[in-house]
């Protein structure tokens, strides 16, 4: 059975250090020295010297294919890995048992070695004969638990092996593609980059998206109540006084005092009497008050620099052609920009109904393709979408993530129920984007933060 959670980190593990060798030339050391895919991926990369020096788009290339290469590997290797583990279990048990229960599993143990050894590997011949000279049973089991120790060790050797048989029976085939594909998929890329960048509101939404325009405070006005606990009341009038006394302390000073100050002919006065302590004051002072005091203040919004991204892209019949040809342009080089940072994507298509697919897991890139080419058409539903990007928001992976729908729009208006629930996100840090493609409509401009018109 497939360890999906284990399967995956192996991916990620192995994506990552593709990076790592390019940046420091070197695996990292989370892999082991002896990692065989991990040497395949250093050696390609040191069979491409002139990666350092080409536009990066072949490096991304390159990548992609040898991370499908290592996809179809770790799936050869399950079978040999779960072998592994069974044979490993059976030698472990052979030999941590008692010399009677030994000779009970001598039968199947050597039925075992027999299919999966030859005698250069594991002379099993030879321990046999060694038992039958054998004349006590601490004889037995010292040559049993040679054995078990050699054959535990063979068993490894043996995996290895096997694996790196698949690996070189593979690996023709793969260079082969590469050769035979790698220019054309390159042109092709090109091709959808400089229609991308024929758009210059594209340019400004990637920019966006991938949080690299200057940094500036993402604010919004907001009212706030602000605590302000040390304000006096105001001074009691003097009839509630219960005496009058003099002191230098502002805050307790009698309305004529302050009169004083007021006029420009007596303020030396005023400032006589506070050196010499002799203003009016209050002698029972006021009680402090605590106030509310209401303000308009800019509140920053909690940003992430590199958070998640969401894309939905509407299939629907109105998209064909040359809009769903934008669409597409912009999703690659929004994954582009994903996979260079190290964002996950969640991507969406949507019309009649919608369809989803993660790319938190590194496995899932390699059904992009095939996702991007299934689609449906017909009418728009944007409520599913919409509550498909606020269910994703509220998970961990995707808290205050980017938002992007492209579409041209024609489709109703979220419910008041929706709209509350986007207001929540969107107080979060989340941003919703909208590119709308040879659209008139503006009805969601007032919805989203930001939309861009392409025609």
């Amino acid at each position: 059975m497939v360890d999906e959670e284990s399967f995956s980190q192996k991916l990620k593990d192995y994506d990552e250090a593709f990076d790592f060798y390019m940046d420091c030339g070197r695996l990292p050391d989370n892999l082991s020295q002896g990692d065989l895919l991990g040497g395949f991926i250093g050696q390609t990369i040191q069979d491409n010297p002139q990666l350092e020096s080409q536009d990066p788009l072949w490096t991304e290339l390159l990548k992609e294919e040898l991370m499908k290469f290592i996809e179809a590997m770790l799936h050869l290797f399950q079978p040999i890995e779960e072998y592994h583990r069974k044979e490993q279990k059976f030698i472990a048990v052979f030999v941590g048992s008692s010399v009677v229960q030994k000779r009970k599993m001598w039968g199947q143990a050597v039925k075992v070695i027999e299919s999966q050894y030859k005698t250069e590997e594991l002379n099993i011949e030879g321990y046999r004969q060694q038992l039958s000279e054998s004349e006590s049973d601490e004889q037995v089991e010292t040559i049993l638990n040679a054995m078990g120790r050699e054959w535990e060790k063979v068993c490894d050797e043996k995996e290895v092996e096997r694996k790196k048989k698949l690996i070189e029976d593979n690996q023709l085939r793969w260079e082969h593609h590469i050769k035979e594909h790698g220019l054309s998929d390159y042109k092709e890329r090109r091709k959808v980059e400089y229609f991308f960048y024929s758009y210059p509101e594209l340019k400004d939404l990637l920019q966006i998206i991938g949080r690299e325009q200057p940094k500036r405070d993402d604010e919004m006005d907001d009212t706030v109540r602000r605590y302000l606990p040390l304000l006096p009341s105001p001074p009691k009038p003097s009839a509630e006084a219960v005496e009058i006394g003099n002191g230098d302390d502002l805050q307790h000073l009698l309305p004529s005092e302050t009169a004083i100050l007021s006029e420009h002919n007596t303020e030396s006065l005023f400032y006589y009497k506070y050196a010499t302590k002799q203003l009016q004051m209050f002698a029972n002072r006021p009680k402090n008050e605590s106030h509310f005091k209401t303000e308009q203040t800019q509140m920053r919004k909690p940003r992430l620099e590199n958070g998640p991204i969401i894309v939905a892209v509407d299939t629907s019949g109105s998209m064909s052609g040359k809009p769903l040809k934008i669409a597409y342009s912009v999703l690659t080089q929004i994954l582009r920009l994903a996979r260079r940072q190290k964002r996950k994507v969640f991507i969406m298509s949507f019309s009649v109904r919608a369809k989803f697919l993660d790319l938190s897991f590194p496995r899932h890139w390699m059904r992009l393709k095939s996702f991007l080419e299934d689609r449906f058409t017909g009418g728009t539903d944007g409520e599913e979408m919409l509550n498909r990007s606020i269910e994703m928001l509220q998970s961990k992976s995707f808290a205050m993530a980017d938002v992007l729908i492209i579409s041209d729009f024609y489709f109703p208006l979220p419910t008041e129920q929706t709209k509350k629930k986007m207001l929540i996100e969107h107080n979060k840090g989340t941003r919703f984007y909208g590119l709308k493609i040879d659209s008139t409509d503006k009805q969601y401009d007032k919805i989203l933060d930001k939309t861009w018109n392409i025609k």
